[in-house]
């Protein structure tokens, strides 16, 4: 329960972080200043992505059975 917790919070600051590069991009001011945002979207979703294969290969989560 903690893990998924954990990935949804992570998610939420993946939707942050891409908003606030959006509003950065936007106002036109600083381009390294959306760089950053991006920047730590796309770390969001490596760790993400981390948790879910540690998740997996430990047992924690179970994928879906195929049918038949």
């Amino acid at each position: 329960m903690l893990l998924k917790l954990l990935i949804v919070l992570l998610l939420l600051m993946m939707i942050g972080n891409l908003l606030l590069g959006l509003k950065a991009m936007l106002s036109n001011r600083d381009p390294v200043l959306m760089s950053r945002y991006i920047g730590r979207r796309l770390l969001f979703a490596a760790i993400i992505l981390l948790l879910l294969i540690l998740a997996m290969a430990t047992g924690l989560l179970v994928p879906n059975p195929t049918p038949g």
